[in-house]
């Protein structure tokens, strides 16, 4: 059995895409009797990374093998400064940063653990810079022989620790080209791709030798995928649902401005994280006319177990974002029997070619997002929703891609 050191930036009860795929592999790897160390913030969202009101996760809530140190916010503003000149600093600026007591702390806590693989995600955050320097400092260790009585009890003749990276990369975003990103994912000894347009880039253009790339892709449980066929009713066409963090770059205002377009026996809910976009978002719904605003809800900080339901509660799923480097909650609809209209970015496009459970539209076009919503029910028939679902079951569960990853490390 191997050790695992996974790294994140957020862990539960705060979760997002990113930590999710990390916390999810974590899950799996202990259920295989794989030890499992993890390193975190007490942080609730990345804007507390740069904010200094920011809502903590109380310390002791935690389990022996989760280590969370707080994150310190007062070089935010004069590392995004320095970032319109120097690039690398607005990898740090965006956070999350640790004091020099907290490096020490988890240095020293990963030495005891003694971790044959470091798994960390996503970027851009800071996250992947921490874990390589890590590996240096443990392989320094395991190369002068600090350890010999674990390297002969585990057979590492050389071997040392390897560095996994789920990047989640958004290539159209400039914060994932900053020169010391873009470093520490070449020197990876894997990194976990989700795509298969991810795993092109990588090759093609950052020009990473296939050998390091391992195509997993994201996952659901498998007790989330829904076994009964589902009915597609054109009349239950119109609970529409939009899940994720209220972020600019989701696409909400085009979502809001597509929805004033349908007719007035649709809804809108609108369940996610808040961000520092979220006060804008609301005072955009609040500027809407009263027979609009009233159709739309907005659910925050629901937790994991009340996903199920919310997607079985809801019609289509809706994903207007403009960046994402998988789109998780495309599949997690689908495992619900929900079809799915999402934007044309690279990876819902791929997503939704593979399962044929959805539609695609053009990104930050209203109008052509309001026909789609308005064409679903007569093009994604109950037939290739089954299809969706047998699809997510052989490809997209969390224990095929845990299984995969074994295979590939060999453990």
């Amino acid at each position: 059995m191997s050790r695992f050191l996974l790294m994140s930036h957020i862990w539960p009860p705060a979760i997002d895409g990113g930590s999710r795929v990390i916390y999810k592999m974590g899950e799996y790897l202990q259920t295989q009797g794989h030890q499992v160390s993890i390193i975190t913030t007490n942080c609730r969202s990345t804007d507390d990374f740069t904010s200094s009101r920011r809502s903590q996760i109380k310390f002791g809530e935690d389990g022996p093998n989760i280590h969370r140190y707080p994150v310190i916010t007062i070089f935010h503003r004069p590392f995004k400064l320095l970032g319109r000149f120097f690039p690398n600093f607005k990898t740090f600026a965006k956070g999350p940063l640790f004091s020099p007591v907290s490096c020490f702390s988890f240095l020293v806590s990963t030495l005891r653990f003694k971790p044959d693989y470091i798994l960390v995600g996503p970027l851009p955050t800071t996250m992947a810079l921490y874990a390589k320097k890590i590996k240096t400092i443990l392989n320094f260790f395991y190369k002068v022989d600090i350890f010999p009585t674990f390297l002969q009890r585990r057979g590492l003749r050389g071997g040392f620790c390897k560095l996994i990276i789920n990047a989640s990369f958004h290539p159209s975003d400039p914060d994932f080209q900053t020169p010391i990103l873009l470093n520490t994912l070449k020197s990876a000894d894997y990194i976990w791709t989700l795509t298969d347009f991810e795993t092109n880039y990588f090759h093609k253009k950052l020009k990473i030798p296939k050998s390091k790339l391992i195509l997993l892709g994201n996952g659901v449980d498998n007790d989330f995928i829904k076994t009964k066929n589902c009915r597609l009713k054109i009349e239950d066409c119109s609970k529409l649902l939009f899940i994720g963090s209220f972020a600019a770059h989701k696409g909400l205002s085009t979502l809001i401005d597509a929805f004033k377009l349908l007719p007035n026996n649709y809804s809108l809910t609108l369940a996610g994280q808040k961000t520092l976009y979220f006060p804008t978002l609301k005072k955009e719904i609040d500027n809407l006319p009263t027979h609009i605003k009233k159709r739309i809800k907005i659910i925050t900080n629901f937790p994991d177990s009340h996903l199920s339901a919310l997607l079985d509660r809801s019609s289509i799923l809706i994903s207007p974002s403009t960046q994402e480097s998988f789109g998780l909650v495309l599949i997690e609809a689908l495992a619900r029997s929900r079809p799915v209209i999402a934007a044309n970015i690279p990876a819902s496009i791929e997503i939704i070619n593979k399962t044929k459970g959805g539609l695609i539209f053009k990104q930050n076009d209203p109008q052509d997002l309001a026909s789609k919503i308005l064409k679903l029910p007569s093009s994604i028939t109950s037939n290739l929703l089954h299809f969706s679902s047998s699809y997510l079951k052989n490809h997209y569960t969390w224990d095929k891609i845990g299984e995969m990853l074994c295979q590939k490390l060999h453990i």
